[in-house]
């Protein structure tokens, strides 16, 4: 006789026949047993009975299928004592049939025997007809809260010992101290194991490189990261991993930290390490290892959870000359930013979609002289690191003596060569109206818009509360403002592209004109060409008038 006994997860125990040589287990009717829950596959698994065994197979399901807590990916033996895990289900096979093996009486004495009234090496339910085994450990790898418990257990464990192991406290650990930490944790679960705190069929293999990972590296990011085909990876607190590869291809992995503090460290030693970690800031931001740039947003915030995201740049991206050679913008369009910013005049830069406006906006004041007088505006403060120039956090904290604006206004009125608002926000859309009416000798903002007339009413919203009086900000803008350089994903799929470059003009009816300089097209052959417009000349020539030293290779366009 051979029984499956399913558990479901909060839920009861139940028992179901195995007869003949299979058992088929999925969501669609024609199973022999139907679990139907979204994370289970219509044809999710299958026991075969085969020679004197029973494997397990996973016929390609979506969520996997794991055999004491290791992901199946060949047909593997079931025992008496194994659990077979299903989305929110729990298996395991009993019964008197030869096929299903004993366990040995040597790991009856690990286990500290067995229940008055079981067979030898049998699991017993409790008082609930709950499996004891499944109690204990509610599903496998990636979604057992009893493992994560104790991993959070060992990791305070750990950082009282090492103080060290705090990114707070110290950017690296030594040798001898990171051989320390491998043998603490190997001695407590050594303990873990004799004290039946974890069972001796759970595979503790997995779950220990898990902890050592997330206490010494970057936990499971570590190996992502170092993979060149990863573009973008998600962390949503204990949430599953989801990544993009080359070609755009999203992807929810089966990886995941055991808790948030484990997730939080390892976002304080990546941003320690470069420079970027500011006790008590929320908004953490900037270059990290392996070509990738970090965002994080820390509690408390109104998301309410600890986010991560990483997106992998080509280039660091220093100066605008990067970005032409992958093809984001022209060396001709970069020659006129770079005349613009130098003059000193107003360039507002917007983005729709999931472009990466930061990247570019560092890119575009990389090309800003030192000599410059310069405040940088960004969630952090650390937008433009430069010596002499001023980086202003839009983010208040609690010690904070003045707000956003009497800072932005006492600059102002110190005198400023340029204003920069990276992302501009409510709290600094003001000052930077004001700087673009001329209280600074120019200005550069980003901010999301989808195209240049969505971008300067948005901008023109932000200073204002009144919807009237908006739209005569919005003209009043289309005035003071040189440059609108729009980007977008490219015309040829490109992940960044400088899509137009707009001269806003405001007309004698109150209308605005929206005069193109440079459009993105695409060419014949499939590639992406940028191509000027006669007014790029007019705009040139009045640069010109303004005293502006205008390079000969754009005189000829």
């Amino acid at each position: 006789m051979l029984t499956v006994v399913v558990h479901e997860k909060g839920g009861q125990t139940q028992r179901f026949s195995f007869k003949g040589d299979s058992f088929s287990i999925g969501r669609e009717d024609d199973n022999d047993l139907v679990l139907d829950r979204v994370n289970v596959s219509k044809h999710h698994l299958q026991f075969v009975k085969v020679d004197s065994r029973v494997d397990v197979v996973d016929l390609e399901s979506t969520n996997g299928t794991y055999l004491n807590g290791r992901k199946v990916a060949a047909p593997r033996t079931v025992r008496r004592t194994d659990r077979v895990y299903v989305g929110d289900y729990i298996l395991m096979l009993e019964g008197d049939d030869a096929v299903l093996a004993v366990a040995s009486r040597e790991g009856e004495k690990r286990r500290g025997g067995t229940s008055p009234g079981a067979r030898p090496g049998e699991l017993t339910a409790d008082d609930t007809g709950l499996v004891t085994s499944a109690q204990r450990v509610a599903a496998a790898g990636i979604e057992s809260s009893y493992l994560d418990g104790l991993a959070a257990q060992i990791h305070q464990t750990l950082l009282k010992a090492v103080p060290r192991l705090d990114p707070l406290q110290a950017n690296d650990i030594s040798d001898d101290e990171r051989k320390e930490v491998i043998e603490m944790v190997d001695g407590v679960l050594a303990d873990l194991r004799d004290s039946q705190q974890i069972e001796a069929t759970v595979d503790i293999g997995p779950f220990r490189e898990r902890v050592l990972r997330e206490a010494l590296e970057w936990g499971p990011l570590g190996d992502l990261m170092r993979d060149d085909s990863v573009r973008e990876i998600q962390v949503v607190g204990t949430g599953p991993l989801h990544v993009i590869r080359d070609g755009g291809v999203p992807d929810r992995l089966e990886l995941r930290f055991t808790s948030d503090g484990a997730l939080m460290r390892v976002i304080q030693r990546m941003t320690r390490k470069r420079g970027l970690l500011a006790e008590g800031s929320h908004v953490l931001e900037g270059t990290i290892d392996h070509g990738f740039y970090l965002y994080a947003l820390i509690p408390p915030h109104p998301a309410r959870q600890l986010v991560l995201s990483l997106r992998r740049m080509r280039t660091d991206a220093n100066n605008l000359t990067a970005l032409v050679q992958e093809g984001v913008l022209s060396p001709d369009m970069r020659e006129l930013l770079v005349l613009v910013l130098r003059a000193c005049r107003r360039v507002l830069v917007c983005a729709s979609g999931g472009v990466n406006l930061d990247r570019f906006t560092r890119a575009l004041i990389g090309e800003i002289p030192d000599s410059l007088r310069v405040a940088c505006i960004s969630d952090s403060g650390r937008l433009g690191n430069r010596k002499g120039w001023v980086q202003v956090r839009r983010l208040t904290e609690v010690g904070d003596k003045i707000d956003l604006q009497h800072v932005l206004n006492v600059l102002l009125r110190g005198g400023l060569d340029l204003l920069i608002s990276q992302q501009c926000g409510h709290s600094d859309a003001a000052a930077v109206i004001d700087a673009l009416a001329g209280a600074s000798r120019g200005a550069v903002v980003s901010l999301w818009g989808i195209n240049t007339a969505h971008a300067l009413s948005r901008l023109a919203a932000l200073g204002t509360v009144s919807g009237g009086a908006a739209q005569g900000l919005t003209l009043s803008l289309a005035h003071a403002i040189d440059l609108v350089v729009r980007l977008n994903s490219g015309v040829s799929l490109e992940s960044m592209q400088v899509i137009e470059i707009v001269e806003p003009n405001t007309r004698a009816d109150g209308t605005i004109e929206y005069r193109p300089l440079f459009v993105a097209a695409k060419a014949e052959d499939g590639t992406t060409e940028f191509r000027s417009t006669p007014h790029v000349a007019d705009f040139l020539r009045r640069l010109a008038d303004q005293g502006a030293e205008v390079p000969q290779r754009l005189r000829s366009l």
